[in-house]
């Protein structure tokens, strides 16, 4: 028994984020991977690796692998009775509320079947046992052991690899925009949702669109189930640090369509730990402010308020991910940041602005039809009135859609039936300013 119990604990000491030496850390998941050195005998080796239930319950089914040598099988079996299994035959106590401590015998640990004092029996759950030793970590609970069986001579080097949920990352930007320009801040947040803690020597981040098909737990252990307690143990421990002399993730290029970046220094998160560190710092051009307006062409009377929008253009490709924007250290809002391409224009929207205001109204100016009375087009007058009460001019783009069997604007036939119409204008501060277009649609 003692030497079963030896093998036992040892089995438990192998968990694998203790001693992980690489880190991919995606959007959604994290694939940790580590080299293993193991001795062959008889032409075979075995890597064995066990994970408590709330970690399995975070692995994606079918993640795990083992490469450098080749496979055998890869065998998963529950731990959930290896330790109950030693306590068989021996005292436990059973505890409910409400009533008084039950001595008795776990005469079964499959089913917890206890044999009471009295000679009774009754099935306990684990939470309502008590024993008389300890239990080692995970003993009550239960994990999962994982066997990799590979082929080779001597000694056999590899990398055994999964892809957990627990590990996760986004990027956070703060826009600062001031009269002399704006500049864009970014921040990288790697969160650990998991219980175990994750140490790693080289770590790299991947941004962008990663599809996994979805593969089906072949058993209730894999999938977790009855897992309890894993949201409160990763929630309220949030521990945000930004080390002032940490160096910033670094670039490394993208691949494949998905940006990767390098984290010096390597990590070491613990559970329910977020982590904040300096990201990539882009340089922005052709940054502005302005208002927009967007409207589609009816008849109606419409009246409303303008957008706030921020224009920039950054030096690199930014994953999408929170950005707060603030001007002259007053926050304006917070919006997702959309993936931006380099060399490509970012507009974001902050949403309406109460100071700036507009009134459409739309006249009919005339009608043409055919000699049998058939209405062929009809000629409007589209006028914005746009009234300001804030203390600066402000840029104001016009965006109204248009759709007709042909679409003339301002006398310029447009090529297709389906028409975007801009017209830009400056409102000055505390006035008002007008935009109108004369547009002749076709009748369908």
């Amino acid at each position: 028994m003692t030497r079963r119990l030896t093998a036992l604990a040892l089995l438990l000491t192998l968990s694998l984020p203790a001693w992980a030496t690489d880190l991919r850390v995606y959007p959604a998941f994290a694939e940790v991977r580590a080299p293993v050195t193991l001795q062959a005998a008889g032409g075979v080796a075995t890597h064995r690796q066990s994970f408590s239930r709330a970690a399995w319950s975070l692995i994606q089914p079918g993640s795990l692998s083992f490469t450098g040598a080749p496979l055998r099988r890869i065998e998963v079996r529950p731990t959930d009775l290896d330790w109950l299994s030693t306590q068989e035959g021996r005292p436990v106590r059973v505890l409910r509320a409400g009533q008084a401590p039950l001595d008795g015998v776990l005469v079964r640990a499959l089913d917890l079947l206890v044999r009471l004092s009295s000679g009774e029996y009754l099935h306990a759950t684990r939470e309502e046992l008590a024993f008389a030793a300890p239990p080692p970590l995970h003993g009550v609970a239960g994990g999962v052991a994982v066997a990799f069986e590979v082929a080779g001579q001597g000694r056999v080097a590899g990398v055994v690899s999964y892809r957990t949920q627990a590990l996760t990352w986004q990027p956070r930007y703060e826009l600062a925009a001031a009269s002399a320009g704006a500049r864009l801040a970014a921040l990288a947040e790697l969160r650990n949702r998991g219980t175990d803690t994750y140490e790693a020597r080289q770590v790299e981040l991947f941004a962008g669109e990663v599809r996994a098909a979805p593969a089906l737990p072949t058993s209730e252990f894999q999938a977790g189930r009855g897992t309890a307690g894993l949201d409160n143990a990763a929630g309220g421990m949030a521990l945000p640090s930004l080390p002032g002399s940490a160096p910033a993730v670094s670039s490394l290029g993208e691949v494949r369509g998905l940006q990767r970046y390098a984290l010096p220094g390597g990590l070491k998160l613990g559970r329910g730990e977020l982590l904040t560190v300096p990201f990539v710092q882009p340089r922005l051009s052709d940054f502005a402010r302005y208002a927009r307006i967007d409207s589609y062409f009816d008849r109606q009377e419409r009246a409303g308020r303008a957008a706030r929008h921020y224009k920039f253009t950054p030096d690199q490709s930014l994953p999408t991910g929170p950005l707060t924007v603030r001007e002259d250290g007053a926050l304006i809002g917070t919006v997702a940041l959309p993936a931006a391409q380099a060399g490509r224009p970012v507009d974001l929207d902050l949403g309406a602005d109460n100071e700036l205001r507009y009134v459409r109204r739309v006249q009919q100016l005339a009608v043409e039809k055919s000699a049998e009375g058939k209405v062929l087009s009809t000629t409007f007058q589209v006028t914005f009135t746009l009234t300001s009460t804030k203390s600066r001019s402000v840029r104001v783009q016009v965006r109204e859609q248009l759709y007709g069997r042909f679409v003339v604007v301002d006398g310029q036939a447009a090529p297709s039936q389906q028409v975007t119409v801009e017209r830009r204008v400056e409102v000055p501060a505390g006035q008002q300013a007008r935009v109108s277009f004369r547009v002749k649609l076709g009748a369908s």
